[in-house]
């Protein structure tokens, strides 16, 4: 049965019963979209449900309950494409009332609220999976905490616009991480006006340690580009490190991953500088949504727990 002529399943708090006889694997993944937006069937599977069918069995019940839509998202340089599904408005109207009971906060300054296209979106989150396959516990070594597209708007009232932020646990040390996906579509200065945002925003702040700022990029190819790109036109300054790689070598191994200053030097994701962002947060890994209290690690909530990030938050 269709969600025409249906009641909705959330209303405006969480007592509502249909509500809460949902699955809580259902409910986290629901409240996860409210800013991951968008995924796969492939990535619910990881995230929440451990298998693609019974994924894809959950999935079309909750587009059959009129919480989600799916379509085929494809474009030029992902001809293929892939099936998604995302929140429809009025499940993400009542969702957000759930996230936020007080009011959505808005974006400062004018600034307009509005995320990148599903591909580029899709092509993100792609990242995150690698980084939850690749956890270590035995190493003390992995992601604790990622923050999708647009919960980082909440960073700087938009003025910068990280596809996500990463929070990496090596042992006792942790790395932020800014991640800017390129997917080889933009071309001449934009690279480097992001990178210039980076270091005026953070130019301003008291002394911090460092935050890195992690290009990947498609192929090595364009990896060379890039770094040609911004090595012509960023000026290092402050605590912005600036570092690229190609989504080929993070997949075959996350940690041990080379990255590239546009400058020439390497360094690998486990070696890149700490920044001290108090006790050693609980790594994530495959199922993580299952997990009670991931969601406050996978939302805008991470950036006022990291030192040098807090005062950012809005």
């Amino acid at each position: 049965m269709s969600a025409t002529g249906r009641a909705p399943l959330v209303r405006d708090g969480p007592g509502v019963a249909a509500w809460t006889a949902l699955p809580e694997r259902d409910r986290a993944l629901l409240l996860w979209l409210v800013q991951g937006d968008v995924v796969t069937a492939e990535l619910a599977a990881l995230l929440a449900y451990g298998h693609r069918r019974i994924a894809q069995r959950r999935l079309a019940r909750l587009r059959e309950y009129g919480l989600l839509t799916g379509f085929w998202a494809a474009n030029r340089q992902r001809p293929r494409g892939r099936y998604a599904y995302a929140l429809t408005k009025l499940a993400r109207a009542q969702l957000e009332r759930l996230v936020w009971p007080g009011g959505k906060p808005v974006l400062g300054d004018g600034a307009i609220e509005t995320v990148s296209p599903v591909i580029h979106q899709l092509a993100t989150h792609d990242l995150f999976a690698t980084f939850l396959r690749a956890v270590d516990r035995t190493r003390a070594t992995g992601v604790c905490g990622w923050v999708p597209e647009r919960a980082c708007l909440r960073l700087a009232g938009g003025f910068v616009r990280p596809d996500a932020l990463a929070v990496l646990r090596v042992g006792d040390r942790s790395i932020v991480l800014v991640i800017e996906r390129d997917l080889g579509t933009e071309r001449g200065g934009t690279l480097p006006e992001k990178v210039r945002r980076y270091r005026s925003l953070f130019a301003r702040s008291q002394p911090i340690e460092p935050l890195h700022v992690g290009i990947v990029v498609d192929s090595a190819r364009r990896l060379l580009s890039v770094r040609r790109i911004l090595a012509r036109a960023d000026q290092p300054t402050g605590p912005i490190r600036v570092w690229l790689t190609t989504e080929q070598a993070l997949v075959a191994d996350a940690h041990a991953a080379p990255w590239s200053s546009p400058g020439g030097a390497e360094r690998r994701t486990v070696d890149l500088e700490a920044h001290w962002v108090g006790d050693q947060w609980p790594l994530l890994g495959p199922g993580c949504l299952a997990e009670g209290d991931s969601l406050e690690v996978l939302d805008e909530r991470v950036m006022g727990l990291v030192p040098g990030l807090a005062w950012l938050v809005r």
